[in-house]
């Protein structure tokens, strides 16, 4: 958890940029969003891969439903895909027996006649998630298991981040460089930025943290930052 609050960083924020007043274009609701759409975009994993963002669904299978829409099957807002398993079993536990299911481009399955049975392939279209095989009676209620990066709640008022408190200053610094290049100050704003990036490129990113390769990276890019 972060140490600064919302607050914290609108006060610091309003500093920063010289307690501009609402004929400078500066106010309440501007500084919100600069603050939280500094948050989105640092939390992006094309940004910094925070283990925060990292999370894990599971999609039950129906027969013959090779399409499923990721917003009303996963509750959080998804960003990029990490891995999907196939889990041949109702339940997921550690000695089910699992299937990595590896990413394609929509474009090959528009190519292609898909096959009957065990997911074995997946592709992203939109917020449909679309599988190669399709299940069969067999594969009826078994799990696919989503594993993605995922969009920070916004904060607002006495609430911080999920973040270490490391990440409090680099967040402020990405809210100021937006601030100031909205504000035209671009010159300066990217200055800002690069501060920012410094402070981000000394912390170990989340596959940095592990003892070997575990294959975690990210498959599928469903947003890019800000974009």
């Amino acid at each position: 958890m972060g140490l600064m609050t919302f607050d914290d960083f609108a006060e610091e924020l309003d500093f920063l940029l010289k307690r501009r007043n609402d004929n400078d274009a500066t106010n309440t609701a501007r500084i919100s969003r600069w603050i939280n759409q500094a948050y989105t975009y640092m939390c992006h994993p094309s940004v910094h891969k925070f283990r925060e963002m990292q999370a894990i669904n599971s999609i039950t299978l129906a027969t013959s439903d090779n399409d499923y829409t990721l917003t009303s099957v996963i509750s959080d807002t998804i960003v990029a895909i990490r891995f999907i398993t196939y889990i041949s079993a109702t339940s997921f536990t550690a000695g089910a027996t699992k299937r990595k299911v590896n990413p394609r481009s929509i474009r090959q399955f528009e190519q292609k006649t898909l096959a009957s049975g065990a997911p074995f392939e997946y592709a992203i279209d939109g917020e449909t998630l679309y599988i190669n095989g399709i299940p069969t009676t067999t594969q009826n209620s078994h799990l696919l298991r989503v594993g993605y990066y995922k969009e920070p709640a916004s904060i607002s008022g006495a609430e911080t981040t999920v973040l270490g408190s490391y990440y409090d200053r680099p967040l402020l610094k990405i809210a100021q460089a937006f601030a100031e290049a909205d504000l035209q100050d671009r010159d300066l704003s990217l200055l800002t930025l690069r501060e920012a990036s410094g402070l981000l490129n000394n912390a170990l990113e989340e596959e940095e943290l592990e003892a070997e390769e575990t294959g975690y990276e990210v498959e599928v890019v469903l947003q890019n930052a800000m974009g």
